[in-house]
């Protein structure tokens, strides 16, 4: 659970350092939302679990800033569709919205990380039907495209549709994950305010002059192995990463990877004799606004003698705290099945 919790604070941290970031006025959105949908399954097999449609409600705070990203905090309540077997699910998670289109109110794209709770878990004696997740206590992640009505200057009319995914990240199996696609409709009323001067606590514009930029990682996580013993082994990778600058906004990325991953030893389908130590190479982009970055990676590895995966993905959100240090936390998976959250450090060699 403490894994966990580190997720959702850290998040937590990058929303709220961002707000420090004051203009001469702020706007503040309330929304309140209905959500409406239906549990999606990852493959046939489980089919099963849809028993109805998912119903919920969702509440947000939002700080606004014309035409740019903005930032804000939603707590949720969803009826699962299946209540013998997955119950309520519930949500806290901090969020970023980004515009699509260069159109006022025109189409946006919010990504949200926070936590998750599901009410009814896999139990070998009680819950044996429920093989999808692991643990109450869960990642929320939502990927959802918004658009905004005027209904009048303080008053707004929202519509969305998105994915909201629950996972602890393989910190606990089982752990396929819980997807539902749901249709938001929401009103908004917003409060605009004076605030104080902006304050700039580093330099934004230090790289303009440069094309190219090159950064180690050093990060780590822990997974739980689906075994009977379900013990749990740490991860730790170290990376070197090379930017190039397409703009302030798009890089394109590239980089190599050495990983030191002990649970390979203990899956069922490995040799004992194996090695824990994997490499790849990597291409990728990353977006960013203002002090967050987010960064999507696909590998291929060098040396893995898990032969099982051939391919792997990262994808992250970085948070700037100096001209050279950055926080970030990111999700490796091989496809659809999460291998561990990683949480690290990444620091600008030039």
């Amino acid at each position: 659970m403490a894994a966990h919790r580190n997720i959702t604070l850290f998040y937590f941290l990058v929303i709220l350092g961002s707000y420090s970031f004051a203009q001469k006025e702020k706007t503040i959105a309330f929304q309140i939302s209905s959500e409406q949908g239906q549990f999606i399954p990852h493959k046939p097999a489980l089919n099963y679990l849809i028993q109805g449609k998912s119903i919920g409600v969702a509440f947000s705070i939002e700080k606004r800033k014309k035409d740019s990203i903005r930032y804000g905090f939603t707590a949720s309540i969803l009826n699962s569709g299946n209540p013998e077997v997955i119950g309520l699910v519930c949500g806290l998670n901090g969020f970023t919205s980004f515009p699509l289109t260069k159109k006022e109110n025109g189409m946006r794209l919010k990504i949200g990380i926070g936590l998750g709770y599901v009410e009814k878990i896999f139990d070998p004696n009680t819950n044996n039907r429920n093989i999808v997740i692991g643990s109450h206590v869960n990642t929320k992640i939502v990927f959802r495209a918004d658009k905004e009505f005027s209904l009048s200057a303080n008053n707004h009319l929202n519509l969305g549709i998105g994915v909201c995914h629950f996972s602890n990240g393989a910190y606990q199996t089982p752990n396929l994950g819980i997807n539902f696609l749901l249709l938001n409709v929401g009103y908004s009323y917003l409060k605009t305010t004076a605030s104080k001067k902006e304050k700039k606590l580093f330099d934004t514009d230090y790289v303009l002059d440069q094309k190219w930029l090159y950064s180690v990682i050093l990060s780590g996580g822990i997974r739980e192995n689906p075994s009977p013993l379900r013990e749990k082994y740490p991860i730790i990778n170290l990376c070197h990463r090379i930017n190039y600058l397409q703009s302030t906004k798009n890089n394109f990325i590239g980089g190599i990877d050495f990983t030191y991953n002990p649970g390979i030893l203990h899956r069922s389908h490995i040799p004992l004799e194996v090695s824990p130590f994997q490499s790849g190479i990597f291409i990728g982009n990353e977006r960013n606004f203002d002090r967050i970055t987010f960064a999507v990676d696909m590998g291929a590895y060098l040396f893995n003698q898990n032969r099982k995966s051939l391919i792997y993905h990262r994808f992250g959100f970085h948070y700037q705290l100096s001209n050279k240090i950055k926080i970030l936390l990111q999700l490796k998976s091989h496809w659809a099945v999460a291998e561990a959250f990683e949480f690290g450090i990444k620091y600008r060699i030039k």
